[in-house]
């Protein structure tokens, strides 16, 4: 499990804006997470984040013949929350603030995601 916080709080103090990033199961449970911001309850956002992406895959495996979703952005006020899938059974969820730069969210959150996927495997 340290390995996991270890690549999850380099994530967030490496990258500008975002708050909190969390390993999650499809299933809704945070298997580690790390926060920068105490007002961010991780376990929670993890088990929306998980049905929403269920939600997704479904819906589009049944209206765009794909269910591989290999990222999912959603952009609220004054929330920015974005899951970047690692196999069918874990994701990685990151919550940032507005002023995130998408870019370097990306191509971080994609780094992360390769160094946990080898640790889980």
């Amino acid at each position: 499990m340290r390995e996991f916080e270890a690549v999850l709080s380099n994530l967030v103090v490496e990258v500008g804006g975002l708050y909190a990033a969390a390993l999650g199961g499809v299933d809704g449970l945070m298997i580690e997470g790390f926060s920068r911001a105490q007002a961010v309850d991780l376990e929670s956002a993890v088990a929306e984040h998980a049905g929403l992406l269920r939600a997704t895959r479904e819906r589009y495996a049944a209206t765009m013949s794909t269910p591989a979703i290999q990222e999912w952005l959603a952009v609220g006020d004054p929330i920015v929350g974005y899951v970047k899938p690692i196999s069918d059974e874990y994701f990685l969820l990151c919550v940032a603030g507005p002023e995130v730069n998408l870019g370097q969210l990306r191509l971080k959150a994609t780094q992360a995601a390769d160094v946990l996927k080898g640790v889980l495997s």
